[in-house]
């Protein structure tokens, strides 16, 4: 497929309205990420649940596994994967470490409020 220029100028092998609904789904929940502490928490907790509620949903084609080792989640697309099919792998991936960075910060927070910073 021929790549398409997204909104933010640069181009994106992934179909326009695909890549439309991805990215409005996004904004909408990290939106709510930012300004909802209890949202946050469940969106940290099981990403891939929430965002599927959110209208979020990964092609058929890439599959999900959680890494319990490295508590993080991993997309495996086949060998023979279309390039759209490898740059929604990438857009999801990138969603996925923004969503445990999320994490992080609470957990920064919560030490925080409870007197364990870190600093000594």
């Amino acid at each position: 497929m021929s790549e398409i220029l997204g909104s933010t100028g640069t181009s994106s092998p992934i179909n326009p309205i695909r890549k439309k609904e991805l990215d409005d789904n996004w904004k909408t929940v990290a939106a709510k990420a930012v300004t909802d502490e209890s949202f946050k928490k469940s969106l940290a907790a099981d990403p891939i649940n929430v965002l599927e509620e959110h209208g979020l949903k990964v092609a058929a084609e890439i599959k999900v596994n959680f890494d319990e080792t490295n508590k993080e989640y991993n997309f495996n697309v086949p060998a023979d994967a279309s390039e759209e099919i490898l740059a929604e792998a990438q857009w999801w991936t990138w969603r996925l470490k923004m969503i445990k960075e999320f994490a992080q910060e609470l957990s920064r927070q919560v030490g925080n409020v409870a007197g364990f910073d870190g600093s000594y």
